[in-house]
Parts: C-alpha cells; sequence; structure tokens
C-alpha cells in the first residue's frame, strides 16, 4: 500500500475514530485503527467491537492494500506533522513508513488479516433524520442513563416507533432505575425496524458526536443486532444490548393529585446552593410543599445545614418529600420552559415533570427517605 492525502485530512478522520479506539484491552489489534486504501480513497476503521466507525478520506493512491497501525501514535503524530502532503507506504513485515516535508518516520503495525470485520447492513429501512431533532432528544434522555455496568439493560438507551399524531413517532427512554426520561418526536413517514432497542452508553456518546459535527442529515438503520447511523460518507456501527428494557410505562404517574409550579431559573438556583450541604453520596434535599411556597432543606453533620424559600404555585394541604437534588437539576437544566411544572402524590410517590412547551417530553424522579 502506498498513498498520499492532505496532512489536514488524515488528521480530521483520525480525530473521528480516537474515541471508539479500545486502549485498555487484551486485544492489542483493537488499539489499532485500519487503513485500507483502494481506488481513490483512504478509509480508517476502528472498533472496540461494541462500536465501530468507518471514515473515507480523499487520498491518491499510488498502490492499493491494507495495514492497521497504533491509532493513538499515529494521530499524535499527524497533530505535530507540517502542514503539508503526508506520505504513508507499508514496507516489509508491515513496518509504515509515514514521510511529511523533510520529517520521516516508522511505524510498528499489525496484519489486516486480524483485525474485526464490522456488521454488515441486512434488510430493512434505512430512516433519514434532521441533527437537531436526534441531538435533542439524547440531550434530554442520555444523563439518566445507569453508569452501573452490571445492570446492562439499563446502562444505554432505548428507542421505539410507534404510530401516533398524523404519523411516526420515535421514542428515546433511559433509566437507571431512580429517574426516567421519556422524549417523543414526529419523524414523518413509516419506519419500520424490530420492536425496540437498546443502544448501548459508548454508543449514545458517539452518535451524539455525529450529530454534533454538522448540521446535514444523519440517515439510520437499525436491525436485530445492529445500528447504523451514516452521516457525510461517515457509517457509525453500534452493537445493541442484548436484553430486555423494563415496562417503564408503569412508572409514569398518569394523573398526579397534586400541581406545584415554580420559576424554573429559581428553583435551579436555590437547588445547586442548597445542595452544597448535601451529602456527597445521596445528595439529597427534603422539600416542603405548602400553599404559595416551597421551603428546600439539606443537612450534612460534617458541614452543617441549609435552607431556601421560594414562592410557587399550589393551593393545596402541605406535605413533605426527599428527592436527589442532581436528578432534579439535570432534568431542570435540559429544557428550556420558564416555569417547572411538577406532578406529584404524597410523600413516597414520584414527582413527574413535564415541559409546558414540549408535550413529547416526560421526565419522573423516584423520592427517597431522608
Amino acid at each position: 500500500m502506498e498513498i498520499k492525502l492532505a496532512r489536514s485530512e488524515i488528521l480530521k478522520g483520525l480525530g473521528l475514530v480516537q474515541g471508539i479506539v479500545e486502549r485498555k484491552t487484551t486485544m492489542p489489534i483493537l488499539a489499532n485503527v485500519l487503513l485500507q486504501a483502494q481506488k481513490k480513497s483512504l478509509s480508517l476503521t476502528a472498533t472496540d467491537l461494541e462500536v465501530g466507525m468507518r471514515v473515507p478520506l480523499a487520498a491518491e493512491v499510488l498502490s492499493e492494500g491494507r495495514v492497521t497501525v497504533h491509532a493513538r501514535s499515529i494521530y499524535d503524530l499527524a497533530r505535530e506533522l507540517p502542514e503539508d502532503m503526508v506520505h504513508i507506504k507499508v514496507e516489509d513485515s508491515n513496518w509504515v513508513s509515514i514521510t511529511c516535508g523533510k520529517s520521516r518516520f516508522r511505524i510498528v503495525g499489525l496484519p489486516a488479516e486480524e483485525f474485526p470485520s464490522l456488521p454488515e447492513r441486512e434488510e430493512g429501512e434505512v430512516k433519514s433524520l434532521d441533527s437537531s431533532v436526534i441531538r435533542e432528544m439524547v440531550e434530554r434522555t442520555a444523563f439518566a442513563m445507569s453508569s452501573d455496568e452490571t445492570r446492562y439493560s439499563l446502562n444505554g438507551l432505548y428507542i421505539e416507533r410507534f404510530d401516533g399524531g398524523q404519523g411516526t413517532r420515535l421514542r428515546m427512554v433511559a433509566t437507571d432505575g431512580h429517574r426516567l426520561s421519556v422524549m417523543d418526536r414526529e419523524i414523518g413517514g413509516g419506519w419500520k425496524f424490530p420492536s425496540g432497542a437498546i443502544v448501548p452508553r459508548k454508543g449514545v456518546m458517539e452518535i451524539k458526536k455525529l450529530v454534533d459535527s454538522g448540521e446535514s442529515p444523519v440517515e439510520l438503520w437499525v436491525g436485530k443486532k445492529h445500528l447504523i447511523a451514516y452521516r457525510d460518507q461517515v457509517s457509525l456501527f453500534v452493537r445493541l444490548v442484548d436484553g430486555k428494557f423494563p415496562p417503564y410505562e408503569q412508572v409514569i404517574p398518569k394523573k398526579p393529585r397534586r400541581i406545584v409550579s415554580v420559576t424554573r431559573k429559581d428553583l435551579i438556583h436555590a437547588l445547586r446552593r442548597v445542595s452544597v450541604l448535601s451529602t456527597d453520596r445521596t445528595r439529597g434535599v427534603k422539600f416542603k410543599f405548602s400553599p404559595k411556597n416551597i421551603h428546600i432543606y439539606a443537612s450534612n453533620p460534617d458541614i452543617g445545614e441549609a435552607r431556601e424559600e421560594l414562592s410557587a404555585q399550589y393551593k393545596g394541604e402541605a406535605f413533605e418529600a426527599g428527592f436527589n437534588a442532581k436528578y432534579f437539576l439535570d432534568v431542570l437544566t435540559s429544557i428550556e420552559d420558564d416555569q417547572a411544572v411538577l406532578g406529584l402524590g404524597d410523600e413516597t410517590s414520584p414527582c413527574v415533570i413535564r415541559s409546558e412547551h414540549d408535550k413529547g417530553f416526560t421526565h419522573v424522579i423516584m423520592p427517597m427517605r431522608l
């Protein structure tokens, strides 16, 4: 294999695949990136067996071929090269020669035959979606994913499609067992894929990076075992979680008995101040709701205590409930409403937060004992 390409071109491609490469692995090949030259392009491929990416780059191909090299090393090297054409040539025993201006380097490579293959797209429809839609849905749900690796079915984002309103709707759901975030969006015409799919945490983060890199549409294909996202010739491959997502609809209160409305920004600032003196482990704060008021209280025997009082729209009887302040802050900072509308039952019931401006968004926070 022998190619020539612009330093900016290879740097762009290597930058995209860095998040995919597995750095701590018992399989050395997974720390490498596959370079494959054919026709008039060079493609870069990286995978950790869960998530993979293929990036095509414009290049002058002097001879076709392929090889794998250590991804971090070649990326760090490319960042320091002068702005010039880069000449890459594979020598005997998979040694890779890199020349740029007066700089010359040789890097140890591994045979391309050892590199895992990426999944192929099977039957099924590819759906084109606006990047802004995917970005918004991920931002309002992904923060609720579980970080507990042992709860693998919760360690990701659940996606499903259903028919509603005037067309097909896409839904994203995330939960860690203590909170639940649900987001719906109308996506136009029909889109067939297997009922429900769990996208692992790393795959979700890479999809977010993909949509953040520009505004052109993203095409999605969902199979029984894999999801593939395409954008601007970049292909992202994600192995779906082989598990069953819990029946999340059962924990969403249908008609909360008590509705409390408070200025969202005031509640955010009050929670940030009070939570400074909450315990580090639980971040628990106590809410006391009374007509026209919310009192928020936190106590930490090692530090002290804090109290805040806010004006609110509430006409029911007084009651108290404990919640994790971080969970409230996560959802309140993800919506843009002027008012935060809280739906509550009693001291042991979950709190449901819905957006007044976005009827497709629902968030549930479970109470805690304090």
